[in-house]
């Protein structure tokens, strides 16, 4: 295909179908006699019905004069033509060619009363059925009874090979030759013999042919939005070779402008916007990404089927298409065509805004696509497509299961840079910490013995305490007990002769196993365990970021300090976390989805820098407190629990989310806001962490106990080993 056609078929091809069903919808129905009796509608009448008619009469009357309900309304049955010439207890509503002595008519202004009684049908809608009655009220399936075939059976299986067999529409394109007129000299290509073959049966001729200076004016403004300049016009103006207008095309085809001026067209076809409307208007998180990925795409010259598949599925092509820097991943970015809906303001049903705004995406995407109203078919297969209700329910199943979220969209080599060298400084430091840890091992013992002299009194208590916590365990069911001190614990068995340590060793081991085998029980008995994110578990998160490793990190592991003189931040139990490497890799981890039926969500996080943890219901993805505020930002580097009370929300679809601080499903907030400055304000510097271990379910407002605890790991092997050392 030559350049130009190329150009201009991207802009154009999503708008034909669009714009040609907005032409054929105001163009005027003539006056038709009645059919007769078994005489089928024409082909136009057929049409008219199915789109504008049929709709009308299901939406605005069949509640109350249908065979829905037992017994219509007045006896009047607006479901057939038999029924609407049958009339009720008043008599007949229409009348075939008469509009003006048809009751229906009359109804719907007022005459003697208002139909439908909720409010009165837009103008145009009265329009259309007042011009259906003047046509003779045709009904395909009443031609058909009354010339003795049946009418169709709405329970029959959809016939999708009938349905394209039927329509010009849906036949294979083919060759077809130009019409012949009557002038051949002015015809320039193929297309102008259309064009010049409409006008010559309209009766009118071709306007002459502009000027040079018209032309480039023109030929801009299509192509770029502006006029030209002064020295572009002169410029044509003075060129007199034969290329001279193929080249003006090729120079305006190349400015910037022309993707700024064609993307609009494509952005009103995805009804872009920069906030989410309703009441609360939230902004759309980077939006205008999307836009500045159009205005790219357009004067990249992008092919029309590439474009198609990045809208899609984008974010899951193994071939992502890269900027001309390679530093941008462009096909990330076609997906938030979806996230470009309007949400309703905390609405309390988010199971029914959901479904409106999956039908809008199934609705938007179809007709920028495919020029079909495939949501027409959401209840029923389309009266006049080859679209089924089981079509729109597919696709409406695969976003269905498509969630809103904010994703890098840096190219694979910008994400992954320094990533090997972090790993390997790392893998350096836990060398050397090791080697400085071994060497200051034999040392260590008088050093803390020295240190805890003054702990003495808090040692001898915690034995205390640890041995009535085994009596009571003994005994059933006991209390929640202090969770003891590792170097409490250290100085007892330090003060302990050799030969009484074994025992002293055992003891104390036992006296934990048993508070151990405590905490699990009553952990088992008040929680449902959900999601463990040390073990298997983790392979079923969705997940994505630079920060996150393939599987979850094994106790001990520790993140490297990025300032100051530390080397560390903590070490850590078994998890998930971002920040291993560096706070400043992003990561996000969702469970998968899960219907909320218990009255209590506890989880075990950590985490900082506006990091979050989100309850999202419904892919509601702009929380804003009210009934959306299961919301929470970790402030601390240690391990705990945090508890949210779900019962309003028991019997939605849900799912949580962990994410840091630039990646979280979340509305923007406008720093210029002055309602906002009471919030704490962003870093500015990318940094960011959270960590998560366990998720559980539970009914009772209760903390899970803590069965990984550090004392456990002094007491590790047997009791002469322990002495040795």
């Amino acid at each position: 295909m030559p350049r130009t056609t190329m150009r201009l078929s991207l802009c154009l091809l999503a708008l034909v179908a669009s714009s040609t069903a907005f032409v054929w919808l105001g163009r005027p129905v003539a006056a038709q006699a009645p059919p007769a009796a078994g005489q089928a509608p024409d082909a136009a009448q057929a049409e008219f019905f199915e789109s504008a008619i049929r709709p009308l009469l299901a939406d605005n009357c069949h509640a109350c004069h249908s065979a829905q309900i037992g017994t219509p309304f007045g006896g009047l049955r607006l479901d057939s033509r038999e029924g609407l010439l049958a009339g009720g207890d008043s008599g007949p509503v229409i009348v075939p060619g008469r509009p003006d002595e048809s009751p229906l008519v009359q109804r719907l202004h007022g005459r003697p009363m208002l139909m439908p009684p909720l409010g009165p049908l837009a103008a145009d809608d009265i329009a259309a059925i007042t011009r259906w009655v003047e046509m003779g009220a045709p009904w395909p399936e009443a031609t058909l009874a009354a010339a003795g075939a049946d009418p169709p059976d709405p329970s029959a299986p959809f016939d999708l090979p009938e349905r394209r067999r039927a329509h010009w529409a849906w036949q294979p394109v083919q060759a077809g030759e130009p019409p012949a007129v009557d002038d051949d000299a002015w015809p320039a290509t193929p297309v102008d013999r259309f064009v010049l073959a409409a006008l010559d049966e309209a009766g009118l001729a071709p306007a002459p042919d502009a000027d040079r200076a018209a032309l480039v004016r023109r030929l801009s403004f299509d192509l770029r939005g502006l006029p030209s300049t002064p020295a572009e016009t002169a410029r044509f103006a003075g060129d007199g070779s034969p290329s001279a207008y193929a080249d003006l095309v090729d120079r305006f085809l190349e400015s910037p402008h022309f993707g700024e001026r064609w993307a609009r067209h494509w952005m009103d076809l995805f009804r872009y916007s920069e906030s989410h409307g309703s009441e609360g208007d939230p902004d759309i998180p980077f939006a205008w990404r999307y836009r500045d990925y159009l205005i790219r795409a357009f004067n990249d010259d992008v092919p029309y089927d590439r474009l198609i598949r990045e809208h899609l599925a984008g974010d899951l092509l193994p071939d992502p298409r890269l900027a001309a820097d390679g530093r941008t991943n462009e096909s990330m970015i076609g997906p938030a065509n979806f996230r470009l809906i309007e949400h309703g303001f905390q609405p309390v049903d988010p199971w029914e805004d959901r479904v409106k705004w999956i039908d809008n995406q199934v609705d938007v995407a179809s007709k920028a696509f495919l020029g079909l109203t495939v949501s027409c078919a959401r209840c029923h297969d389309h009266k006049f497509d080859a679209i089924s209700q089981k079509d729109y329910y597919s696709f409406f199943g695969t976003l269905y299961g498509a969630r809103p979220t904010v994703r890098a969209v840096d190219s694979q080599a910008v994400l992954e840079t320094n990533l090997d060298a972090l790993a390997a400084l790392k893998a350096d430091i836990r060398g050397l910490l090791a080697a400085a840890w071994s060497a200051a091992a034999e040392s260590v013992g008088d050093e803390r013995r020295a240190a805890l002299e003054p702990a003495a009194d808090e040692a001898d208590g915690a034995e205390d305490a640890a041995a009535d916590r085994v009596d009571e365990a003994e005994a059933g069911p006991a209390p929640d007990p202090a969770s003891g001190s590792v170097l409490a614990a250290w100085q007892a068995l330090a003060e302990v002769d050799a030969a009484d340590f074994p025992g002293a060793w055992r003891e104390l081991r036992a006296d934990w196993d048993a508070e151990i085998a405590h905490r699990e029980r009553y952990n088992a008995e008040h929680f449902e365990p959900k999601w463990d994110l040390t073990g298997p578990d983790y392979a079923a998160m969705v997940g994505h970021g630079t920060g996150l490793t393939a599987t979850p990190s094994k106790p001990g592991e520790f993140a490297v300090e990025q300032r100051g003189d530390l080397l560390l931040t903590g070490i850590y139990p078994g998890g998930a976390y971002t920040h291993l490497l560096s706070t400043k890799h992003p990561g996000v981890i969702q469970t998968p989805s899960f219907e909320v039926d218990s009255d209590y969500i506890s989880f075990r996080v950590m985490g900082g820098d506006l990091s979050f943890v989100n309850l999202i219901i419904e892919n509601y993805a702009v929380p804003r407190g009210g009934i959306y505020h299961l919301r929470h930002s970790p402030k601390t580097d240690e391990m705990g629990w945090v508890q949210w009370d779900t019962e309003f929300w028991k019997g939605f679809n849900a799912y949580i989310e962990f994410a840091t601080q630039d990646d979280a499903t979340r509305f923007q907030l406008d720093p210029e806001d002055s309602r906002l400055r009471h919030r704490p304000m962003r870093r500015g510097d990318g940094r960011s962490f959270i960590g998560a271990s366990r998720i559980v379910f539970h009914d009772e407002k209760r903390t899970p106990k803590e069965t990984v605890l550090p004392i456990l790991s002094l007491l590790v092997g047997d009791a002469e080993d322990a002495a040795s050392a």
